[in-house]
């Protein structure tokens, strides 16, 4: 029995003094705002819920005028929150619990606690962007009735207000109700109502509403199931014997590293090698994760996962599923955490919070793609698998053909290079023919077609081969030029040239969406030569169907893939043999295995070598290299033409010559030189405003600040430099204007401390945005 004492806070029970502020407890929460890094704010944990809240839980929460998830990061009693009260802020109760399950764990708070501190985001961001927010929308508003209307008037033992709430049940005709619906109806004030509602679940008289998720149907597209591993070569059988042996054992075991890459060339078998060791893996009684670049290659390689280990531990994860497939994928996370899984995506999915991890495979992992551009946190997919990597105990793989030359360069340093020198069943690779097209241009009557790739095709097709031909640029003309006054049609939100797309008779913007009728007079001078220039994959399509009428041709771009699967569907045309010749972007360069592929053209490469950016070389080679790799896969040879105004360029030799080493160093000499990765760390600083003016100006202030604080980390004054302000590449996006800091240095920890006292000490201007692009991969 409890006996209270003079003071009103205090009571005697069990001959002990108990002060019910200090039992009171308390929980640091954080929230999904771009808000400064360290916020958190302290909620007090009612009574009735205080065994459904857990570090690592979700939870709702009243903020400001504002009702939001909130994320569980810390619990404790008020003297562990001490300095929070001293600052006299009314501490608010959190309403209620949205999942009775926790939703990350212990390693999986020490990841996302590191990359909000890498990569300078709150941490409720990162936390936000390792969940389905479907699953919450769904679920957490709905409250329905346990026991029956008749029993609700036999209870005794209700406060006033479980009445009025279990009165509404009864008078309502619904099974629920909405949380806000109900609060309404209710007429009681927010806390009261929350307390209210948490007790009633606690006497086990109302719930969470379930929601009923109806099963997604698989496409209709077949596939030819393959459930047997293939007999391994002495090279991938040595790479998979190499990975095997980390699997499960700790770095203090003797290994160097827990992080290898396979260096194999295209159609070497790397895949096979993944497939061996998630087996392994699953033996383990541990789960994998397998991403691949980009999200249409994922149905491709959920088939082959299937195939070979079934359907039902099988994750999928990314952003374009469906609510319901995304609801029904998340509910297989949270149903038995700690079983084997195989979660399958981009590269959100290294996010996903499975535990239990053995194995993290990142095929084709030289893609761009797996460096999140926007929104926040903007992190690097394999900094964060090899972070887990060292949390989680498990092995990460890289595969790739042409890994970047940073991966490759730290790789060479920790002896974790496993190369794949052959292809499978030792077909040789595609002969690769470089065509100047300064020799070709009188001789072709200026024909996109050169006479040597018209002839393989006409020679491909007459035995029933297929051909791919690489546009890397979409629509049908890249820019609108008035060949009078000099007049190019851009677009009025983005500093870009606007593209015609014929068969929608208008001029686009890629980046904005913006469009624009296409004219016949200029805007400027009213000139009747206001004309078409550049080449598009449309135009490509449109003039391969005249120079070839007899073959079936389609084309993979990003205006074809509107459609959900739509890039599976192309793909099974193709393979099946039902078109000969696939024309795309980059698209057709990734994730293709067509033995019956024999010519692949890049119809015009220069575009990819002249981006001011430190990467364009390394872009181009790997884009070139990856598509050559698309053909010679089976017992047919393969012919690649790469038509350029530019052959004298060496980069071409190395593609030619199949030899990466020969380009790796060239390119580190390059990078050591002029001081970019891997030499040092590179960040990015992008201020964007509608005001070009106050956008310079917040710049330069920030740029002023750095400059100021730099003394005060001695480390930094001789490895350290700063350039800039000035415009980015694309000066002007979505309507505003962009300029640019680069901070170059070797120290990340001195980097973090001067960069926190920049944002921290530095007054802040609404109308400016400030995107802090950390181990930025393009300059662009």
């Amino acid at each position: 029995m409890i006996f209270p004492m003079s003071d009103s806070n205090t009571f005697l029970l069990d001959n002990k003094f108990i002060n019910i502020k200090e039992s009171l407890l308390y929980a640091r929460v954080v929230i999904d705002l771009p808000i400064n890094l360290e916020s958190s704010y302290l909620y007090l944990i009612p009574e009735e819920i205080k065994d459904e809240i857990k570090v690592g839980s979700a939870v709702y929460i009243p903020f400001g005028k504002q009702e939001l998830i909130g994320f569980v990061t810390e619990i404790g009693s008020r003297k562990d929150f001490n300095s929070e009260f001293e600052k006299n802020f009314q501490i608010k109760p959190i309403y209620y619990s949205i999942s009775s399950e926790t939703l990350w764990d212990k390693k999986y708070l020490e990841l996302t606690k590191w990359i909000s501190e890498y990569y300078f985001t709150n941490i409720g961001v990162v936390l936000s962007a390792s969940l389905i927010a479907e699953f919450f929308n769904e679920s957490k508003h709905e409250l329905e009735l346990i026991i029956t209307k008749d029993e609700i008037k036999k209870l005794t033992d209700l406060s006033f207000e479980e009445l009025i709430i279990l009165e509404r049940f009864a008078d309502s005709k619904k099974k629920g109700f909405s949380y806000q619906l109900l609060l309404k109806k209710s007429g009681l004030n927010k806390e009261v109502f929350y307390k209210t509602i948490n007790s009633l679940k606690k006497k086990y008289l109302i719930k969470n509403k379930e929601q009923d998720i109806e099963k997604t149907e698989n496409n209709n597209i077949s596939f030819s199931p393959n459930p047997s591993s293939l007999i391994l070569n002495k090279e991938q059988e040595y790479a998979f014997n190499t990975i095997l042996s980390s699997l499960g054992k700790c770095k203090q075991e003797g290994l160097l590293s827990k992080l290898f890459l396979i260096h194999g060339v295209t159609g070497s078998g790397k895949t096979e090698i993944y497939l061996n060791l998630i087996e392994e893996t699953l033996k383990k009684n541990q789960s994998a994760i397998y991403l691949v670049p980009e999200i249409y290659l994922v149905p491709q390689a959920l088939q082959r996962l299937i195939a070979r280990f079934g359907e039902s531990n099988i994750v999928v994860w990314h952003s374009s599923l469906s609510k319901k497939e995304k609801i029904e994928n998340w509910k297989k996370i949270l149903t038995n955490p700690n079983s084997n899984k195989i979660i399958l995506g981009a590269r959100s999915a290294i996010l996903s919070p499975i535990k239990n991890i053995g194995l993290i495979v990142i095929d084709e992992a030289h893609d761009a793609a797996y460096k999140q551009a926007s929104p926040a946190p903007r992190y690097d997919t394999i900094k964060i698998a090899a972070k887990r990597s060292e949390l989680e105990n498990c092995t990460v793989i890289l595969g790739t053909a042409t890994p970047n030359i940073s991966d490759y360069f730290k790789c060479l340093g920790n002896h974790t290079i496993l190369k794949l020198t052959k292809r499978i069943e030792d077909y040789p690779m595609p002969r690769v023919h470089i065509v100047d097209l300064k020799n070709e241009f009188p001789m072709t009557n200026k024909n996109i077609i050169s006479n040597v790739l018209r002839s393989s095709i006409n020679e491909a097709l007459s035995k029933k081969e297929q051909i791919i031909l690489l546009l890397n640029r979409r629509g049908y003309s890249s820019h609108i030029f008035c060949r009078a006054c000099g007049f190019i049609q851009k677009c009025k939100n983005c500093s870009v040239p606007l593209v015609y797309h014929k068969n929608l008779d208008s001029m686009l913007c890629h980046h904005c969406g913006f469009e624009l009728r296409a004219s016949i007079n200029c805007p400027e001078c009213t000139s009747p030569h206001f004309k078409y220039f550049g080449l598009g994959t449309q135009q490509l399509e449109e003039e391969v169907k005249k120079i070839f009428p007899q073959a079936k041709t389609i084309r993979v771009d990003k205006d074809q893939l509107n459609k959900k699967d739509q890039y599976l569907n192309l793909w099974h045309q193709f393979s099946s043999g039902q078109a000969d010749i696939l024309i795309g972007t980059q698209l057709v360069a990734k994730g293709l295995d067509l033995p019956n592929v024999t010519v692949v053209g890049v119809v015009i490469a220069d575009t990819m070598l002249n981006f001011p950016d430190y990467v364009s070389y390394e872009r181009a080679f790997q884009l070139l290299t990856q598509v050559t790799g698309r053909t010679g896969r089976g017992n047919k040879p393969g012919r690649v033409f790469i038509q350029t105004y530019q052959a004298e360029n060496p980069i071409f030799r190395y593609i030619e010559s199949h030899d990466y080493e020969s380009f790796y160093n060239t390119e580190i000499e390059q990078r050591k030189s002029f001081e970019y990765p891997p030499f040092i760390n590179l960040t990015r600083i992008i201020f964007q405003s509608t005001d070009e003016n106050l956008c310079l100006e917040y710049a330069k202030t920030m740029l002023d600040r750095l400059i100021e604080f730099s003394p005060q980390h001695p480390e930094l004054n001789t490895q350290h430099s700063l350039l800039g302000p000035a415009p980015c590449f694309f000066s002007k996006l979505h309507g505003k204007y962009r300029y640019h800091l680069l901070f170059k240095c070797k120290n990340i920890a001195s980097r973090e401390q001067l960069f926190n006292k920049l944002f921290n000490q530095t007054n802040k201007n609404a109308k400016v945005d400030v995107i802090l692009d950390i181990d930025s991969v393009n300059l662009l």
